[in-house]
């Protein structure tokens, strides 16, 4: 929680995801539309994720962050408690029950579900682990209870539950997990058409992640069943097992019955053409995470009964190199790969004194019912708004509105292919009240050399103008004086156009140069360090 807040405060977090949640959580609280600017779409069309609505009424009475991050974090807190009951009721011995929990709170995909912003998929790990729970231990109401409160996480979830309830049917035999799996099956099938329907089109564009397997569900299905080969060599492509199986000691493979359950969910995530969803760096592994610690609890049921034969002292030191394997898997997954997680979400974080001064500066500068377009790293200071947009929108549409174009944006960073004057028609078309700039931060969804030309080519356009300048950030207003914009640039002299466009180059490439940012690590840094991130 410290973590996630510090992030938030030194302008660590992005456009993508906390600013699209803080600003559907905002229109909520207000009472308006959940139209999301930054996003470009109603917040239901993009994912089905109800449970934002239980965030409103604590935005009325502090429209932060901070309860998106309380959430988050009480969610994965909570989530120890039906694990803890599951390992001892299957175990028998507290101190495993604990050995267990210590494990799920230092896999690094939990606290990388931390440290990213804020997605509510996560909130629906302590659901799906008491359903777990529940199915193991034949309690009906809890089941049912725990689905119910899963589902509203995200459309996704009905489907991890669906498979648990598969689980319930053919292992467990409880003829109820029969309505469960009708009721997931059922709330998945209405959840995908409500969000083709606000998002106005025929199917969601998620769908598109999986065209290399077919085009509707049932091709996608046909797909995967007829290419095997293709499959396996995808469930096993990368580091994702190994980097989600090592600091469980490989435990979960011992369990294949459990794990056979939940390899609908692990394909889901490997048969996707989204990188960052089979890479351990992202919210993704929420879906994974409990079937895995389910695997786990069952495997060391089982190692522990195969000492039972043995005699005391054996049956001790059997136990005593069982708790020692899993306590140095555990510590050393955190450490090896944790600490590139950390400084690769940490990358754009500024000292405290320099964000705080920055978020001040665009207060001081920008009324809070203005619309703003700004880039990523400046979007969650200023996302409490009915109208912000993430550079280059609006005037240029990247990762925009619910087209299977905007999803296949989000993979790499984009060109912007506008010249000047088109640019420019488009400010005037599509206006905003203010354009904030900063030279050295996230340049996404741009690469630098497109960033570059944007900037430019916003500081040459003569319907805006700056208005106030602090260190390398700059903000612009519609409708000011140009000139006296040009002044507070240190723009004096104009000659002509390409001596205005030359000088106001050398003080962006000025301003982007001097004291400059460390980079975040690279892709290749992070294989090197034993962590693969997302393209």
């Amino acid at each position: 929680m410290v973590l996630q807040m510090r992030r938030f405060a030194c302008l660590g977090a992005s456009a993508f995801d906390l600013g699209i949640f803080q600003q559907a959580v905002w229109l909520l609280s207000q009472g308006a539309p959940p139209f999301v600017t930054l996003r470009g779409m109603n917040i239901f069309a993009d994912h089905f994720t109800p449970i934002l609505y239980l965030f409103v009424p604590f935005y009325r009475l502090w429209a932060h962050p901070f309860w998106l991050f309380l959430g988050q974090t009480m969610a994965l807190s909570t989530g120890a408690m039906p694990l803890y009951r599951l390992a001892l009721r299957e175990t028998a011995k507290p101190w495993v029950a604990v050995l267990i929990v210590f494990g799920y709170f230092f896999h690094p995909a939990i606290f990388t579900m931390l440290l990213f912003d804020f997605h509510p998929v996560v909130l629906s790990v302590p659901f799906v682990l008491w359903a777990m729970y529940a199915i193991e231990r034949g309690l009906p109401k809890t089941f049912f209870i725990s689905i119910c409160g899963g589902m509203l996480c995200k459309e996704e979830i009905a489907f991890v539950l669906a498979s648990l309830s598969a689980y319930g049917i053919i292992v467990k035999r409880h003829r109820w997990a029969w309505l469960g799996l009708l009721v997931n099956l059922a709330w998945l099938w209405f959840s995908m058409k409500l969000m083709a329907f606000l998002g106005g089109m025929e199917r969601s564009a998620y769908l598109s992640l999986y065209d290399q397997w077919g085009q509707t569900p049932t091709e996608i299905i046909w797909g995967i069943l007829t290419h095997p080969i293709k499959v396996i060599k995808a469930m096993v492509a990368d580091e994702y097992p190994l980097l989600l199986l090592s600091p469980l000691a490989f435990l979960p493979l011992w369990s294949v019955d459990i794990l056979a359950f939940g390899l609908p969910t692990y394909l889901l995530l490997v048969l996707s053409d989204r990188p960052a969803m089979h890479h351990l760096g992202y919210h993704y592994s929420a879906l994974i995470m409990p079937w895995l610690m389910f695997a786990t609890v069952l495997t060391w049921k089982r190692l522990l009964q195969f000492g039972n034969p043995l005699s005391p002292t054996l049956r001790r030191r059997w136990q005593v190199m069982m708790a020692a394997t899993w306590i140095v898997c555990i510590v050393f997954g955190a450490f090896r790969y944790g600490f590139p997680i950390f400084r690769y979400h940490n990358a754009y974080a500024l000292p405290t004194e320099q964000s705080t001064a920055i978020v001040a500066f665009l207060n001081r500068f920008i009324p809070s019912d203005a619309s703003v377009s700004a880039p990523t790293q400046l979007v969650p200071p200023l996302a409490h708004r009915h109208h912000i947009y993430l550079l280059p929108n609006p005037f240029y549409l990247l990762l925009w509105g619910p087209s299977v174009e905007a999803i296949k944006q989000q993979k790499e960073a984009q060109p912007y292919p506008l010249v000047t004057q088109q640019l420019h028609l488009q400010m005037r078309l599509k206006p905003v009240d203010f354009i904030v700039l900063k030279a050295q931060t996230n340049y996404l969804p741009l690469s630098l050399e497109a960033y570059d030309k944007l900037a430019l080519d916003i500081l040459t356009c003569p319907d805006y103008g700056v208005i106030a300048v602090k260190g390398d950030v700059i903000i612009l207003q519609r409708k000011a004086n140009f000139y006296r914009g040009l002044n507070l640039l240190g723009v004096n002299k104009i000659k002509s156009k390409s001596s205005l466009h030359q000088s106001i180059r050398q003080i962006w490439l000025h301003l982007r140069t001097s004291n400059p940012l460390p980079m975040p690590p690279t892709p290749k840094t992070l294989q090197q360090l034993g962590y693969k991130v997302g393209e």
